[in-house]
């Protein structure tokens, strides 16, 4: 097997590793050993000096391996540090501008209070994945591995489980396209059985719940440092935590069956299903009123209404097309335990991890566009904040210079 290069890869990802005994593990399964010195380094961190001359890495060298760990790296760095930051410069403003048009519109309306929470989710998830992600590419460009201070903090701190939102907006996507179903199937009814409060209601559960029981998750591993004798410098690794040796069982049937294949793919079907419905049943409308003989649940129906569900299936599309893909890779690592940290298919699951994650960044940043080319009304509101705007700095301006405008 391969040596182990810790500047290449800086990371171990075993199911007995924990922050306490990455020693014992380190030297039963390589030659590498630990130093009883510890060294200080620049970010104030106590690391144990470590040697990692003659380590063997098996994860990464093993021969069965599908993907060889320089197709994981490419994989890793087109997706962390050219695919996100863009992205994110696209999904950062652009799910900032959502907020503030859905805000304008009035939050009282039951839809722009769950699309307001839907762009609030995704910024929230595309600014943490940015933090942890950028730290990675300024890494990479500096040769200096793949977890740093930023990932020590988040890791030690359970602040992992902020990558939650990202679950968060899965379901809020799904919950917009019930309630469009449900306005579609029977308009007047969804008036009364679904308020605006009892949305609200549904959307505070929804964050606290489903980003409170990641933090669960996020707790499994822990980010420890260590001093590479051999190369100089400070290196952080990726172990197994205590809190997780200590509930194991909570934190694998939380990860599993909650969000493993239990949120991606109940939401694949439910949005799947009920777009389909919603979109036959506006097919039907349209085709009803050119005939002009419009049943009752039709007529309740207004232009207005068929132009947001039209809008609205639009994001579902996209949903799907970046979401099924997850729900099926999350089947494929709950069937196959190959392909899993630490086992033989380890560079597979960690590629398929950024696939993964590009689709979720796509999916947390293109609803914009959406909205802007199918909802007339967004495009109103959209144009009147940066009329407002300007109009506000044209005031600022003459109260400034102290010129009356005529």
């Amino acid at each position: 097997m391969a040596t182990f290069d810790v500047s290449d890869v800086a990371d171990i990802t075993t199911h007995n590793t924990s922050v306490s005994d990455v020693t014992s593990t380190l030297t039963s399964s390589s030659n590498g050993s630990f130093s009883n010195v510890t060294i200080t380094s620049s970010a104030g961190f106590e690391c144990p000096a470590l040697s990692l001359e003659g380590l063997e890495f098996i994860p990464w060298d093993n021969p069965d391996n599908i993907v060889s760990a320089q197709v994981e790296e490419i994989t890793s760095r087109v997706a962390n540090a050219v695919i996100l930051p863009l992205l994110f410069l696209i999904g950062g403003p652009g799910n900032v501008i959502n907020m503030a048009v859905f805000y304008k519109q009035g939050l009282r309306e039951r839809v722009n209070l769950c699309l307001f929470a839907l762009s609030l989710a995704d910024w929230l998830y595309l600014v943490q994945a940015m933090l942890v992600y950028g730290e990675q590419m300024y890494l990479w460009l500096s040769n200096m591995g793949r977890y740093g201070p930023m990932a020590f903090f988040m890791g030690n701190n359970a602040l992992v489980g902020l990558f939650g939102f990202t679950w968060v907006s899965q379901i809020m996507s799904a919950i917009i396209a019930s309630e469009r179903c449900l306005c579609v199937m029977s308009p007047l009814r969804s008036q009364t059985i679904l308020k605006t409060k009892t949305m609200a209601i549904i959307i505070g559960f929804v964050f606290a719940v489903v980003v409170g029981l990641y933090f669960i998750v996020g707790a499994r591993y822990a980010v420890v440092c260590v001093y590479d004798l051999a190369l100089g410098r400070t290196t952080f690794m990726l172990v197994a935590s205590e809190f997780y040796l200590n509930h194991e069982t909570l934190v694998n049937y939380t990860n599993t069956f909650i969000y493993g294949a239990g949120i991606p793919v109940v939401v694949i079907v439910v949005v799947t299903v009920t777009t389909t419905i919603t979109a036959r049943k506006i097919r039907q409308a349209a085709r009803w009123r050119a005939q002009s003989s419009a049943s009752d649940a039709v007529k309740t129906l207004s232009p207005r209404d068929v132009a947001l569900t039209k809008m609205l299936i639009g994001t579902s599309l996209l949903f799907m097309v970046c979401v099924f893909p997850i729900a099926l890779f999350r089947c494929v690592w709950l069937f196959l335990p190959e392909v899993n940290p630490g086992r033989r298919q380890h560079n597979l699951f960690l590629t398929s991890i950024w696939i993964v994650d590009a689709l979720s960044f796509v999916n947390s940043t293109f609803n914009i566009f959406i909205y802007y080319t199918m909802g007339s009304r967004y495009r109103e509101t959209f144009w009147a904040l940066f009329r407002k705007q300007t109009t506000d700095k044209k005031k600022q301006v003459f109260s400034t210079t102290g010129v009356t405008k005529k």
